[in-house]
């Protein structure tokens, strides 16, 4: 990118008269820098911007006024390096004619399924995340995003995914498996909760609307609301095989939509709600539900002296694992 488009772009000051007139990649990390890239100092660290020029970067971007001794770097000043990058992505965005598409949690996971050929690259996690797909993006691109606060500052053009506003009857089987209809046809007994029927059913209407490939030969279920069947012991077994459940959420705003479908699907009394003591604070849990806090993932081997039907462990599922397969025995009694 020429220097010289790059400082009118994000709105900077060029502090010095480089030697240069270009870069070739823009880098985050100065460990990562190579010789002819534009460090973009995110962190205002001073010696990451050495680094960064001992490695051969031409520009240096930061909120920093010029402070050396190499005057041949093209050092640009910003007032915010945060609103210099959005800049800079809805630029992009732009002269590249990437399509952007933005979609809740549940959604960009059915997405993400069901696309026939996968054109549409699922972005998650922070603004830096997202840019780091985009600068190196292909023309005419797809991303699904998921932060419509960041999306609506790089992409004003992006298409939503909108809710599926046609009634139509769901029959469950459990709480984890739904059969319905779509375009006159039966979809029998899929791995799809009744909570979450109407947002598959509008990526599948978003998918017509853009021409856009699916199927859906072999779903499995979505990482929210994920239903893990377990013995009293907490070893795991197959779907279905057992009366006890967890089920696991990263999503707070999800995980108390999820428990109220619990609550209004069976008898609270049945129901363990298991959170991270940081965050137990912010739910507010009916009387009759059993509240487990946690700090260690070990600390939740508790529910082998529980009696519940389902728990609903606000964590990362991959992250149980430890304690799925940790080894469990019976102390011998004379009984």
């Amino acid at each position: 990118m020429k220097i010289e488009n790059c400082v009118r772009i994000i709105d900077g000051v060029l502090q010095t008269t480089p030697s240069v007139d270009a870069f070739e990649r823009i880098i985050f990390d100065a460990h990562r820098i190579l010789r002819g890239d534009c460090f973009f100092d995110k962190d205002s660290s001073a010696r990451a911007i050495d680094e960064a020029i001992e490695k051969g970067a031409y520009a240096i971007i930061t909120t920093r006024d010029f402070e050396h001794d190499d005057t041949e770097i093209a050092w640009i000043r910003v007032a915010s390096i945060e609103q210099a990058l959005i800049k800079l992505l809805r630029y992009i965005v732009a002269q590249k004619s990437l399509v952007c598409v933005v979609a809740s949690p549940i959604q960009a996971g059915f997405l993400q399924m069901v696309q026939a050929n996968k054109t549409i690259k699922m972005l998650q996690g922070s603004l830096y995340t997202y840019a780091l797909e985009i600068l190196k993006a292909k023309e005419q691109e797809m991303f699904c995003f998921e932060r419509v606060d960041i999306v609506s500052f790089i992409a004003p053009q992006a298409k939503y995914i909108t809710p599926f506003e046609q009634a139509l009857p769901i029959v469950s089987k459990g709480l984890f498996i739904s059969s319905f209809s779509y375009n006159e046809k039966l979809w029998h007994e899929q791995k799809i909760p009744a909570l979450f029927v109407p947002e598959f059913l509008s990526v599948l209407s978003f998918c017509d609307e853009n021409k856009i490939a699916w199927q859906c030969d072999n779903l499995a279920f979505s990482d929210h609301f994920y239903p893990q069947f377990v013995t009293p012991s907490l070893r795991k077994k197959e779907f279905g095989t057992s009366d006890q459940v967890l089920i696991f959420e990263t999503d707070t705003t999800l995980f108390k939509k999820e428990l109220s479908y619990l609550s209004a699907s069976i008898n609270p009394q049945g129901i363990v709600v298991c959170l991270p003591l940081e965050k137990a604070s912010t739910f507010s849990i009916e009387e009759n539900i059993t509240i487990i806090t946690y700090k260690d993932i070990f600390e939740l081997a508790c529910l082998r002296q529980k009696t519940f039907q389902y728990a609903l462990v606000l964590g990362d599922k991959e992250a149980f694992e430890p304690l799925l397969n940790q080894s469990f025995t019976t102390q011998p009694t004379l009984f």
